[in-house]
């Protein structure tokens, strides 16, 4: 597969939440995009 690589802006309440979400489980900004862009959510899971 070939890759590319891309510039977008992006809300700045997404930011902070993806931000939020990083401090909280460690994923970088950029992976939780790549991941969104695949059709992925991160959601923690009660247990």
């Amino acid at each position: 597969m070939e890759k590319r690589q891309v510039c977008f802006t992006i809300e700045e309440d997404i930011v902070k939440n993806m931000e939020e979400l990083r401090d909280k489980t460690g994923v970088p900004v950029s992976k939780q995009i790549e991941l969104a862009l695949k059709g992925y959510k991160i959601e923690k899971v009660e247990q």
